[in-house]
């Protein structure tokens, strides 16, 4: 069942890829490894495997295993039946909740939202298990309509605001979503994405300013036309600069631009999406990594996985403060505060950077290590996350 059978276990479930499967993935891998260090066994159940997975546990590291459970089994279905074969994901995972030989102490819920809540919230009911919800973002349609017409929607909506509370406990991503579990009268833990991947990049100052953006926009999500503006500005104004963009497609970079293409511009390297560690080799070399977003409730719900992969190699951040980011970009120290996702007001905080020198760089480098130590390493929340897991122990215990 579990690495070692004296420690309790934990189940992480949900539709997300694992182990490879990008912020999701990470960011289960981070609670996983805060269970682990808070004395807990974790095993992650992930619901993307295909029809031929298995429930055999595969060893990831001490203390933590994963199986592969085929929930998702309806991607290229066509879009009805899709809908349809969805609103029964979870089923196979309850069976195997049930067929365990011993219970685990908690099962923590990613992702999946109604169809795993409505099979979920029974069966550790039944069984007196406690059941948290890892809650990482709230989703917005991309125009009010789709509140009305977004069958998926409805999912989010529902589960948030109607299950979720019915749950033992939340863990946030942010006290905006740590904020709204509690007026619900729920126990909640704020954990931001952590990683025990803090190391320094291999940087190395140069004359050029050497700026970064690596992830997805999403919808709503990052505003990567407004770096790509602001850094044509300087770059037009005669300032050396280069940035390097990792994750979208370069016809889709080019098209934020207005154009059909990135070859000829000189400042912009378009890397389409690459491995993981060809990405955190190109932001450790980065004087600075860029993120604006929209204050929006979407950026205040969520906290950005690339912004703490960031700090962990050691590179500053420039970006406007949504969500909890105030917490830990400190201007000058962790990076450079920009008042705004307009245009202006990013390349008026890149010129601010352009006239650092490089001594200045390296205290913020050295900042933000320190800072990823304290505050992204799993360590830093196993205490609060074993309190949230085991209250529901010793509640099961006494009733």
């Amino acid at each position: 069942m579990t690495a070692n059978d004296a420690r309790p276990w934990i189940a992480y479930v949900g539709p997300f890829h694992y182990p490879d499967g990008g912020a999701a993935a990470r960011r289960v891998l981070g609670m996983a490894e805060s269970f682990s260090l808070a004395g807990f066994d974790v095993v992650v159940a992930s619901g993307a495997g295909d029809s031929t997975a298995t429930d055999a546990l595969i060893p990831q590291a001490p203390g933590i295993s994963y199986c592969l459970l085929p929930e998702r089994m309806a991607e290229h279905w066509p879009r009805p039946l899709r809908r349809f074969r969805y609103a029964w994901m979870g089923a196979r995972t309850v069976a195997w909740l049930a067929s365990r030989a011993t219970p685990p102490a908690a099962v923590i819920l990613y992702s999946g939202y109604t169809p795993y809540l409505q099979r979920l919230l029974p069966w550790c009911r039944r069984n007196r298990v406690r059941l948290l919800f890892d809650a990482v973002e709230w989703y917005e349609p991309e125009h009010a309509t789709g509140y009305l017409t977004s069958p998926y929607q409805w999912n989010i909506e529902w589960a948030m605001r109607r299950l979720l509370p019915k749950t033992d406990g939340v863990i946030a991503i942010s006290r905006y979503l740590a904020d709204y579990y509690r007026g619900r009268g729920l126990p909640v833990a704020i954990v931001p994405p952590t990683t025990s991947a803090i190391a320094a990049g291999n940087w190395q100052p140069e004359a050029t300013l050497r700026l970064c953006y690596a992830g997805s926009p999403g919808s709503h999500k990052d505003d990567l036309g407004t770096v790509l503006q602001a850094v044509a500005r300087l770059a037009e104004a005669g300032a050396s600069v280069r940035l390097d963009v990792a994750g979208p497609e370069p016809v889709h970079v080019a098209a934020l631009l207005g154009l059909d293409s990135c070859a000829g511009i000189p400042w912009l390297h378009a890397h389409g999406m690459l491995p993981q560690a060809a990405v955190g080799q190109l932001v450790g070399k980065a004087d600075f990594t860029v993120l604006v977003r929209e204050d929006r409730r979407q950026s205040n719900a969520g906290f950005p996985t690339k912004f703490v992969e960031s700090f962990a190699s050691g590179t500053p951040v420039i970006a406007n403060l949504t969500s909890d980011l105030g917490q830990h970009l400190r201007d000058g120290e962790t990076g450079l505060v920009c008042e705004s996702n307009r245009v202006d007001s990013l390349a008026a905080t890149l010129r601010r950077a352009l006239a650092l020198d490089v001594d200045a760089k390296r205290r913020m480098r050295a900042g933000c290590l320190a800072h990823a130590l304290a505050r992204f390493h799993p360590r830093a929340y196993s205490d609060v996350l074993r309190d949230l897991a085991s209250t529901g122990i010793a509640a099961a215990q006494l009733s």
